[in-house]
This record gives C-alpha cells, structure tokens and sequence, in this order.
C-alpha cells in the first residue's frame, strides 16, 4: 500500500506598523505589500515636496542676499563634539543669513 501525503505550507505575515500614534499587526501578505506600496509612494511624494521647499528658500536667501541692508555680527559657537572650542560665523542681525 502507498501512503500518499500532501505537503501544506502555511506562512504566518506578522508585522507591527505605528499608524496615528496606535500599533497596528498587518497578518496578511496583500496588506503587507500594499503598505510598503503606499510608504514607498509617501517617500517619493515628501522627496518631491522637500527639493520645492528647498527652491523656495533658496528664493528667499537670493532675495534676502540683495535687498535687506545687512547688520553683520561676529559672533562663535560651540562645536558640538566635546563643546572644546568655538566656531566663529559672521551673520546678518537682520534677516539672519550666514555672511559666505
């Protein structure tokens, strides 16, 4: 007599996701993809946003470079590795931009 068994695989999905501040258990392979789906989506649409936050502002230093009539201070701060000595910036009182 031939014994005849039939192999199942069962694969348990457990990931833990932090959705609105609550821990959340995603148990099943579609929702799981889904999720990376939409966070990988998220990471391209605040990379895109960041790159027109950081023109904007580029637009505001330009700006700030040619009309405001700079108040430069000297002045130093602390480094931040073992606060030993002090890096001296020049700086406008003003508007606050870095004297380059």
């Amino acid at each position: 007599m031939i014994n005849r068994f039939k192999v199942v695989l069962i694969y348990f999905y457990n990931m833990e996701i932090v959705i609105n501040g609550c821990i959340v258990e995603i148990n099943e392979l579609p929702d799981i993809i889904s999720f990376k789906n939409k966070t990988y989506q998220e990471i391209v649409n605040l990379k895109e946003e960041l790159k027109e936050k950081e023109a904007d502002l580029k637009k505001a230093e330009t700006y700030l470079k040619y009309n405001c009539n700079h108040d430069w201070v000297t002045d130093s701060i602390d480094q931040m590795k073992g606060y030993k000595q002090g890096i001296i910036i020049k700086y406008c009182e003003k508007c606050e931009l870095t004297f380059k």
